[in-house]
């Protein structure tokens, strides 16, 4: 299939894949094309000539600080279309923004505080400031919050990706995704992780379910509900309690110190990588082979105990059927037993495009 060029306009690009998207019912309006053209117009705009999309480094978000997004968004124009999840805080719903009542306006994804979890607004404040300071092409993009009528409970208002969770999507389409197509999702993670960590963000909740999938070529990193940024004077984040963490995900220093770093999300990437080589099946699902292995007869807060022995022991997750064994080779990297010996996220970076070359 012949296919255009692709721009070198990243959010123009974006507008063009909307529009020609195959399912006719994400295609945006024509009134929304023009809101959205309209908001790509600033007198300060400069197109980057680049390959690869760009992201901004602390650096020059220091010298040149992107304007703080001030969008409120009005409740009343917010018309609920369906749900499409649960965060760490609260349900994820599909609404359209449409202040002119005509239904054209943008398809936005919301995410609202639960009613009965009001000890955790605080939480809920930082995962919203953290997303909105966040500008990364492999990272879900923040569109502005909405308050409800007297500013008794916030939303947060993201853009809306039509193809759901990484997990969802790769067991649907699993007949179809090539080793290759993988890979780059793999690469676009750890470029999205690349980002976070030159700001010195900690995600804590890297897995396939935290994925979304823009199209068949682009994904990005969500849910930032358990992100914590690390202390200047050190290089990892130590919580009083271990609290909603990923048990089956964690690194053996988190199990047994409460101890996250960006080497802990390298230990989760090395499971996100297990979860798309097993294309996300709910029967190899990490949980279910953790849980398998350390037994029926363990129950509670003895299951984190016991993982983290199986993990001093070397035991790890089995290759997934039909893995490539330089794949399962590099998941093994990602789970050394000691954090400071793992690779960076620069190095798997590098590494899964190597393997992308080579799979050509």
């Amino acid at each position: 299939m012949h296919q255009l060029p692709p721009s070198q306009w990243t959010e123009l690009a974006d507008l063009i894949g909307q529009c020609m998207d195959y399912d006719a019912a994400f295609r945006p309006s024509c009134r929304s094309i023009i809101r959205q053209l309209n908001s790509l117009i600033t007198s300060d705009y400069v197109i980057l000539h680049a390959a690869e999309p760009v992201t901004q480094s602390p650096m020059s978000i220091a010298v040149n600080p992107a304007p703080y997004d001030h969008t409120l968004f009005e409740e009343r124009h917010l018309c609920y279309i369906s749900p499409l999840g649960r965060g760490n805080f609260g349900c994820v719903e599909l609404c359209r923004y449409d202040p002119l009542g005509d239904n054209t306006g943008e398809l936005v994804a919301v995410k609202k505080l639960q009613p009965n979890k009001g000890p955790d607004l605080e939480d809920f404040q930082k995962e919203v400031k953290t997303l909105s300071v966040l500008h990364c092409d492999y990272i879900v993009k923040y569109r502005g919050v909405c308050y409800s009528m007297g500013r008794l409970s916030m939303s947060l208002v993201m853009e809306y990706l039509p193809y759901g969770s990484l997990n969802g999507y790769v067991w649907t389409n699993r007949h179809n995704i090539t080793t290759r197509r993988m890979l780059l999702f793999a690469s676009q993670i750890c470029k999205g992780m690349e980002y976070l960590q030159t700001l010195r963000y900690v995600h804590r909740d890297l897995a396939a379910r935290n994925i979304l999938v823009a199209n068949d070529s682009l994904v990005k990193i969500a849910d930032f509900g358990l992100t914590k940024v690390l202390p200047f004077d050190k290089e990892y984040y130590r919580l009083s309690q271990p609290g909603q963490s990923p048990l089956f995900w964690l690194a053996p220093e988190c199990l047994n110190e409460n101890k996250f770093s960006n080497k802990s999300d390298v230990w989760s990437f090395g499971v996100v990588l297990h979860e798309l080589f097993t294309y996300c099946d709910n029967s190899l699902n990490p949980k279910r082979i953790c849980l398998q292995e350390i037994g029926q007869n363990v129950q509670g807060t003895s299951i984190s105990m016991h993982l983290a022995n199986m993990l001093a022991n070397n035991w790890r997750l089995p290759a997934p059927p039909g893995c490539p064994p330089k794949v399962y080779s590099l998941m093994n990297d990602c789970w050394t037993y000691d954090f400071d010996k793992r690779p960076t996220f620069s190095d798997l970076s590098r590494k899964v495009e190597n393997m992308i070359q080579d799979d050509r």
